[in-house]
């Protein structure tokens, strides 16, 4: 897979919807093996739960803290003029993307799988 952007390096800043989000050291170790599973579920036109997501990729971090990885992998894919593919992960008992997940998510999927096609 194409390699993390260097730009989302532990301690650089960037804006997100009227916040300013620093990235982490563990951000930035664990963002590209989010990234490549989470490309593999859009290849494959599907969602993956929070709790699957931290599995799969072998985070040692809550699947409940991980809105803000999602925002740094966000604007990993914004930098790389590909969609976010933070609408891929939900919630296992609703299945549905988190509360502060901004746009339409079924919407959205349906490019990111397009994409990623």
């Amino acid at each position: 897979m194409t390699a993390w952007d260097s730009s989302l390096e532990p301690v650089n800043r960037f804006k997100m919807t009227g916040r300013t989000i620093t990235v982490t050291k563990i951000q930035a170790d664990v963002g590209q093996r989010v990234r490549d599973e989470l490309i593999d579920i859009a290849k494959r036109g599907q969602t993956i739960t929070y709790g699957e997501l931290k599995a799969a990729a072998d985070l040692s971090h809550p699947p409940n803290g991980m809105g803000r990885l999602l925002d740094v992998i966000s604007q990993d894919c914004h930098l790389r003029n590909e969609p976010s593919l933070a609408p891929l992960v939900v919630n296992a008992q609703t299945r549905e993307v988190g509360a502060d997940y901004e746009g339409n998510p079924d919407a959205d999927r349906r490019v990111v799988y397009d994409f990623w096609s």
